[in-house]
Order: C-alpha cells, then structure tokens, then sequence
C-alpha cells in the first residue's frame, strides 16, 4: 500500500481524469500567499491551509485552517 501526501493522491486521480477540487503545495508562508492569490483571483471568499502529514484527524490537531482575505 502507497503511503501519499493529499496533494500526491490528488495529483494522481487529476492524471486519470477525476474532478477535484483545485489546490496546490506550498512549502513557505510567502508561497502559499501567493498560491492563494493564483487559484482564487478577485472572487476570493477564502482558502483553506491544510498541513501534509501522514495522519488522520488533521483538523483536530489545528492543522487545517480557514484563511479570508481582510
């Protein structure tokens, strides 16, 4: 069994043409500013920042946060 990162399993189903959500790594702050500014442009209601680690319950340990621009 393949042990992957959301953003690998993601990168795999898109290749074999399943629908999903839009969403990019980022490996710093400034790049996942930047990724944000990329996938919402101006119709930005926010964007959700999820850390990638091999466990369940993410959210439950904070890492899964909800940012808004402003």
């Amino acid at each position: 069994m393949a042990r992957l990162h959301e953003y690998q399993g993601k990168a795999i189903l898109a290749a074999n043409e399943f629908k999903i959500p839009r969403g990019r790594a980022a490996s710093t702050p400034d790049e996942a500013v930047a990724v944000a500014k990329e996938l919402t442009g101006k119709n930005s209601s926010g964007v959700v920042i999820k850390i990638q680690a091999w466990t369940t319950g993410r959210a439950g340990i904070g890492g899964v946060a909800f940012a808004k621009d402003g």
